[in-house]
């Protein structure tokens, strides 16, 4: 992602953190999808993506760090 795409992440990140996630993930995994279509198409562990479907704040907040530090192509959880 670059570095204006994490910028945007991390606007809306406290105010909506689903929709910026998704967002996101639209970039990293280069696809358009809703929220559960695009954490289906992560190689996450069905308890990781369980809990991101789920809202929980420590999933969504380590997504978000993960989407951070991404600088190219993403392979999430693969």
């Amino acid at each position: 992602m670059s570095k204006r795409d994490v910028e945007s992440l991390l606007a809306g990140y406290d105010a909506e953190p689903v929709l910026a996630l998704t967002a996101a993930l639209r970039i990293a995994l280069e696809r358009d999808g809703s929220w559960p279509e695009l954490i289906a198409a992560t190689g996450f562990t069905d308890t990781r993506k369980a809990a991101l479907l789920l809202g929980e704040e420590g999933a969504l907040d380590g997504l978000a760090a993960e989407l951070n530090e991404l600088r190219g192509p993403a392979d999430l959880g693969r």
